[in-house]
């Protein structure tokens, strides 16, 4: 094996730029895993029958199911009913948000806090010119408004964004307009950052939050949603039979908007905190046309529009709350549908900051597979006992959502033959037709070596440095330098990330936490 010196001289080399975390984790759909028991239901201990101590590296598995909170629509088992059960975007929202029917909502403007302007001047400009202060804004000028006590605003009008100063003057109105503010305009009527970061539908305007600045986009409701829906969901799904998910997403994130009121210069904001938007430059042909189809229909009870939340993946059951909890046969669709981390006692001690771990207790909703999810989590060490809701759980172990199970021990090798090497798989073909990691771990005998059976596909270190496959008694890593080299697991878990992905990152639903900071 690699000593440990070299294997450190390598994660200097290679992964300096990558944050360390601090265990290893890993899809179930590629690593698969025996039956694991639920953890079982919440006891009291007392001093007589407190369980022993846990040694600090005793391996433990987290088997989970889902991506998120669960609560209304799973956006990847939306568009596993679309694609294979050809439901269409009523009966898909039918089934997560129970209790609610579709109507129309009035025409109306949602009023946006652009949070990566926090602190800042608004810088503005439009190709079609446009209006600030009660005077025409001409093409090819720049508006910058600084916000002033008592809703107005200090403006100064400039030849192109950094150009000579034409005008300035004091006012009521904040706010620089469209030369038409009428919804749908075409692009070169849309009001352009003078930093180049996004371009935005309707006016942009300025407000104080207390002494702070604060940027704010009013924009008609359909308007937002553009730009909303290609970053909460999937554009892609339209082209694989999912472009009925896209227009459930329209309507659940049209309801969501309208029941947000955040402060009290603007509803809502463009983060994950409300829901990602950024702006026109970020709109997709295909979730235009889910927007469009759809436009004005949202989700009302009792006459009034729902908080329509969603995640990106339920695991297989909802979590129910404002909704009735249901099964979610569409999510079997989701790359998070399953999945396994590899920790150990003295993470889980730390998380909780219980000293050394005696025992570990679950309490669960009873909807789903081993009981459901994690409402109450009593976990107990040395240094007492603490007890947090599901949710807090899984912030605390950094994990996908808040149902999982933990059982001591190591993720059970599989039990099914080696496959073969997937060669047009990233990281499958690096360095020629047959990848040298599977070289390296057939000239060491394969299966039968020290190095047991593969625990999962072939997988990219960091940076596209290379590449690296973990197996029961440890792992290959390859890099153009080192060429294919064995490492001990326990030392690799320290700095290989996690791999999980997010519901924010490109590719997935960002959807993840609406309302979750």
């Amino acid at each position: 094996m690699v000593r440990l010196q070299e294997v450190l001289a390598m994660r200097l080399a290679l992964f300096a730029p990558a944050r360390p975390r601090r265990r290893a984790s890993f899809a179930l759909a590629a690593v698969p895993v025996l039956a694991v028991a639920a953890v079982g239901a919440s006891h009291v201990l007392s001093p007589d029958d407190v369980a022993p101590v846990v040694a600090a590296d005793t391996p433990y598995t987290i088997t989970g199911h889902g991506h998120g909170h669960g609560r209304g629509m799973g956006q990847w088992g939306a568009y596993g009913y679309a694609k294979n059960e050809g439901w269409a975007a009523e009966r898909i929202l039918s089934h997560y948000y129970g209790g609610t029917t579709l109507d129309a909502a009035p025409g109306a403007a949602i009023t946006v806090r652009l949070v990566g302007q926090d602190d800042r001047q608004l810088d503005v400009y439009s190709d079609a010119g446009g209006s600030v202060a009660g005077r025409p804004l001409a093409p090819g000028e720049a508006a910058h408004l600084q916000p002033t006590p008592g809703g107005g605003a200090n403006v100064v009008v400039t030849q192109g964004c950094g150009g000579e100063v034409l005008w300035q003057a004091q006012t009521d109105h904040p706010w620089v307009d469209p030369v038409d503010l009428a919804p749908d305009r075409p692009a070169d009527q849309h009001l352009r950052l003078c930093d180049g970061s996004a371009s935005y539908r309707g006016s942009l305007g300025v407000a104080l939050d207390g002494t702070a600045p604060r940027v704010v986009n009013s924009v008609d409701l359909d308007d937002y949603l553009l730009a909303v829906v290609p970053a909460e969901s999937r554009p892609d799904w339209a082209d694989t039979g999912g472009a009925e998910a896209l227009r459930a997403q329209a309507i659940a994130a049209r309801s969501y908007a309208s029941t947000e009121n955040r402060t009290s210069y603007a509803d809502t904001c463009d983060t994950q905190d409300c829901q990602v938007y950024g702006g026109s430059g970020a709109e997709d042909p295909r979730t235009t046309d889910a927007v469009r189809s759809t436009s004005r229909s949202v989700l009302v009870r009792d006459g009034a529009p729902v908080k329509a939340e969603f995640s990106a993946s339920t695991g297989g059951w909802t979590a129910g709350g404002d909704f009735p909890a249901v099964e979610d046969r569409g999510d079997t669709e989701s790359p998070h549908h399953d999945w396994v981390v590899a920790t150990t006692a003295g993470e889980i001690a730390s998380a909780f900051g219980v000293g050394e771990l005696h025992d570990v207790v679950a309490v669960r909703n009873g909807s789903g597979a081993d009981g459901g999810r994690v409402t109450t989590l009593k976990v107990t060490g040395s240094d007492g006992e603490v007890e947090v809701g599901g949710i807090e759980a899984r912030r605390a172990l950094d994990l996908r959502s808040d149902w999982f199970t933990i059982t001591e021990g190591a993720v059970a090798p599989p039990t099914v033959a080696e496959p073969e090497p997937e060669l047009n798989s990233p990281g499958n073909n690096v360095g020629g037709p047959v990848s040298p990691v599977d070289e390296k771990y057939r000239e060491l005998g394969g299966a039968a070596s020290t190095l047991g059976a593969p625990l999962g596909p072939q997988m990219m270190l960091p940076n596209e440095a290379g590449v690296f496959r973990l197996y029961t008694g440890g792992v290959i890593i390859w890099t153009q330098s080192l060429g294919a080299q064995v490492v001990d697991s326990s030392v690799l878990r320290e700095w290989i990330p996690d791999g999980t992905g997010s519901a924010g990152d490109a590719g997935e639903p960002s959807g993840e936490e609406p309302v979750e900071g």
